[in-house]
């Protein structure tokens, strides 16, 4: 596995190929480019050009997530995208970023469980289905703190059980994209990672909660750099993943407005050295008798 960034996620707006210069000069492994930049890149300078941007900045690419929510637009806005991607992941394909993402959201306000389930698996299996024609893998991610579901009528998914079965009925090119944020907050059973594999896990995004706020008033998009209050089990997160055999990117997204409010530079030398640390987690040895 490797450190990846993302800019976005610590509220840093740039070029791709800033961004790259920022990733390669504060020690990352790879880069989440957007679709559309890498699209829009292969369009203007053909693929061969932008695989060897990465190469000349050493650089792996990380993921993506898909440009639209495919259960939060209309039916005709979905047809329109079903129609749009193929050329979008005909550039993805050609540069080899192929790992995508998206988040479920955990509940639904008109749906009861079984009907948005089968919703689900309606609007994702063609999006799949064209991401496979494309040997592009497609991560869930599951949304864990309980304060995200009270906002809904009807509880949805959120655990990994729950997203594993959802990935497994949209498709086989469907797999898992693990927040140790949601997992904390659904959580945090180590003995749930154990049945992870590679082949399943498509991204990882990591990170730390905040002290002193008990797990069931977690907020989403208030969150910490990864090891920052070591309030999340991050050594027996990360230590489930080499024991996977994960050999994709592991990005911070710490949604923290102290880092957001940094300097550029600053922010990312925090993240870098963050994720790295992280992603170091995963050669420690377990403790005995932690499950």
């Amino acid at each position: 596995m490797f450190s990846s960034f993302s800019p976005g996620n610590i509220g840093i707006t740039v070029s791709l190929r800033e961004g790259l210069a920022l990733a390669e000069r504060h020690g990352f492994g790879g880069y989440d480019a957007s679709l559309a930049e890498l699209h829009d890149e292969v369009v203007v300078h053909g693929p061969a050009s932008v695989r060897a941007l990465f190469v000349q900045h050493g650089l792996r690419f990380g993921a993506w997530n898909l440009p639209f929510m495919p259960c939060r637009v209309g039916e005709d806005e979905w047809r329109g995208w079903l129609a749009r991607l193929p050329a979008l992941l005909h550039s993805a394909q050609a540069v080899g970023a192929l790992r995508a993402g998206m988040w479920i959201l955990p509940g639904s306000d008109d749906l009861a469980f079984d009907d948005n389930f089968a919703f689900h698996v309606r609007r994702f299996q063609p999006v799949a289905q064209l991401l496979a024609a494309h040997d592009i893998r497609l991560g869930l991610e599951f949304v864990g703190p309980a304060t995200a579901r009270r906002s809904f009528r009807n509880p949805f998914v959120h655990t990994v059980a729950g997203i594993t079965e959802l990935a497994r009925a949209i498709g086989p090119n469907c797999g898992l994209l693990l927040d140790a944020w949601h997992w904390h907050c659904a959580g945090a059973a180590r003995a749930e990672l154990s049945a992870l594999t590679r082949e399943f896990l498509v991204h990882v995004h990591v990170n730390d909660a905040p002290r002193d706020v008990p797990r069931v008033e977690l907020v989403d998009h208030r969150r910490k750099l990864p090891g920052a209050t070591g309030v999340i089990d991050l050594d027996g997160f990360m230590q489930a993943l080499a024991a996977s055999g994960y050999d994709g990117p592991v990005t911070a997204e710490p949604f923290d407005p102290d880092i957001n409010a940094m300097p550029a530079e600053e922010a990312v030398a925090r993240t870098a050295r963050a994720t790295r640390a992280a992603v170091a987690r995963a050669l420690r040895a377990p403790e005995r008798g932690s499950g």
